[in-house]
């Protein structure tokens, strides 16, 4: 049986047209919509994965803030890089992204960057790292996982 978590969640990304009925993970809205930027807590990161299976997890935070512990499955696209509008312009838009820092702030600004770019299916992850390991989130250390592109 799915929680309750899972199913509100299921169903709002269905209501925004981001999960089809039929297929169940491929994002179904129509692209001429202007993107929206859904916040939601860090904390429903499992049952957020679970309803959105293709979805890209991106960390933004420091260097040295990704060397101190992350989380699993994430990508790495640090906020201090001066030409991160490239890999965020290279992403997929037919999969959702997940995007994460150590308590909000970066992450409302590297989701902001998609939205404007155009990107159609972004989710701010609230609270960070630092909600995610307040509620003893494990947190894992290595290399980032590799960023797809839309090529």
């Amino acid at each position: 049986m799915k929680s309750i978590t899972t199913v509100a969640l299921m169903s709002a990304c269905i209501a925004l047209g981001w999960i089809s009925c039929q297929t169940g993970d491929t994002p179904a809205s129509d692209l001429s919509t202007p993107a929206q930027v859904q916040e939601i807590s860090i904390l429903q990161l499992d049952s957020l994965q679970a309803a959105l299976p293709t979805a890209i997890l991106i960390d933004v935070r420091s260097d040295n803030e990704w060397d101190a512990g992350h989380l699993e499955g994430a990508a790495f696209i640090s906020y201090d890089w001066d030409d991160r509008l490239e890999p965020l312009k290279s992403l997929p838009n037919n999969r959702p992204i997940l995007v994460y820092c150590e308590a909000g702030g970066r992450s409302g600004v590297i989701t902001e960057e998609l939205r404007i770019i155009g990107h159609p299916y972004i989710i701010d992850l609230v609270g960070g790292m630092e909600e995610w390991t307040n509620n003893n989130g494990a947190v894992v250390f290595g290399e980032p996982v590799n960023l797809p592109s839309s090529e």
